[in-house]
């Protein structure tokens, strides 16, 4: 058998794809590649300097903050050191857990040393108040003449700050409140009696010292004073003319003392 031979097709001039015009079309495929990629690479660039730019703003701006505020930095990055913060919460947990169990079990005690106590004879009784003496409270302070009273405050504690003791006690909970204090030091029992008010010179000043020696009736009350009406209604008021008496008591319960 002899070679196999291709049909010849006719191919319009059109649509002939000469070696000239491959070659253009490659070269026109690979500028286009070619500015496509620059134009990247400019892109790439041009965001890296935004990026860069942004950065040293935000750093200039986060300088200019900690110059004015002038604070120390704090640590916000709560996962920076899980491990550490672990160990530190079961720590923490487990001296609660102790804590709690101390308070329930003291409270236990004392609720049964409460009935054990309620249970005693007069005479156990007074040998354990003899041997459990209750602690002497100190004595207060007399307050100075005409001194002032400042309250101690609505969130007030004996105790230290917070029930678990992690802030710790401060000295400002034992200070006593009743001390005087600025003006209040000086003597003020000898100073002349008109002196003796509140607020001398001011135009806020009190009229008297204190009422204990003044008698502050205002006479010119028609409750206050007697006349013919006052007189009157007073006839007629219950029990006004009648001796007040001792009560007479039950006849029953005279009876029951009798038996």
């Amino acid at each position: 058998m002899g070679m196999a031979m291709v049909k010849p097709v006719f191919v319009p001039k059109s649509e002939r794809d000469t070696i000239a015009e491959r070659e253009r079309l490659e070269a026109e495929e690979r500028a286009l590649e070619e500015a496509v990629r620059r134009r990247m690479e400019e892109r790439k660039i041009e965001t890296r300097r935004i990026v860069v730019e942004k950065i040293r703003k935000a750093e200039e701006i986060q300088k200019n903050l900690e110059a004015e505020a002038d604070i120390v930095d704090v640590e916000t990055d709560d996962e920076a050191n899980e491990a550490e913060e672990y160990e530190n919460w079961k720590v923490r947990e487990i001296a609660r857990i102790k804590r709690d169990r101390e308070d329930r079990d003291a409270m236990l005690k004392e609720r049964e040393e409460i009935e054990r106590v309620r249970n005693m004879t007069e005479e156990e009784r007074r040998e354990w108040e003899r041997k459990n003496l209750k602690p002497v409270q100190p004595a207060k302070e007399k307050w100075r003449f005409m001194q002032k009273y400042y309250h101690r405050g609505a969130f007030f504690q004996s105790n230290a700050d917070d029930r678990s003791g992690t802030a710790g006690s401060d000295q400002i909970y034992r200070r006593d409140f009743s001390a005087p204090t600025g003006e209040d030091k000086m003597d003020k029992t000898i100073l002349p009696k008109v002196m003796r008010v509140k607020h001398f010179g001011r135009s806020g000043r009190t009229k008297r010292t204190h009422l204990v020696d003044q008698d502050t009736t205002d006479w010119n009350n028609p409750w206050t004073y007697n006349d013919p009406l006052r007189a009157k209604y007073n006839a007629k008021m219950a029990g006004m003319n009648k001796p007040v008496a001792k009560p007479k008591g039950s006849k029953k319960l005279k009876n029951w003392e009798l038996k």
